[in-house]
């Protein structure tokens, strides 16, 4: 399960989730999201400021088996999960999930597929990709 504490969350505040508000569902993932995978966000919160730094774009190459890699692929496969990221992590820069083991922040729509051609043709560090 991707959020296990999201059922306790939404147990304290009372709540039936088909009426809650969507801004309401959304804070209860992101909060969920904070408590379940709190060390994916915060480096994705360094890389959008190292990616200020560096031209606009920052990479992370994680073993998709480790404990962070799959936070990271949680975010970044899940698309409620990468977009509230999107919004409230990484300062608006998308996120770009290449194999099973490298997400680019901030990457521009038009460089995709360059970016999925030099990930396949660079030495892979993981046996799953």
């Amino acid at each position: 399960m991707s959020l296990p504490s999201l059922e306790g969350i939404l147990a304290r505040n009372g709540t039936v989730p088909a009426e809650l508000s969507r801004e309401a569902r959304e804070s209860a993932v992101l909060e969920a999201m904070r408590a379940d995978m709190g060390p994916a966000l915060e480096l994705l919160h360094r890389k959008a400021h190292e990616a200020d730094m560096n031209g606009g774009t920052a990479e992370i190459l994680e073993d998709p088996n480790s404990m962070l890699g799959k936070q990271l692929t949680r975010i970044c496969a899940g698309t409620i999960l990468r977009n509230l990221a999107e919004r409230h992590v990484t300062h608006g820069k998308p996120l770009t999930f290449l194999n099973c083991c490298k997400v680019v922040i901030g990457i521009a729509p038009e460089d995709l597929a360059l970016a999925q051609i030099e990930c396949q043709a660079g030495p892979v560090a993981y046996a799953d990709c």
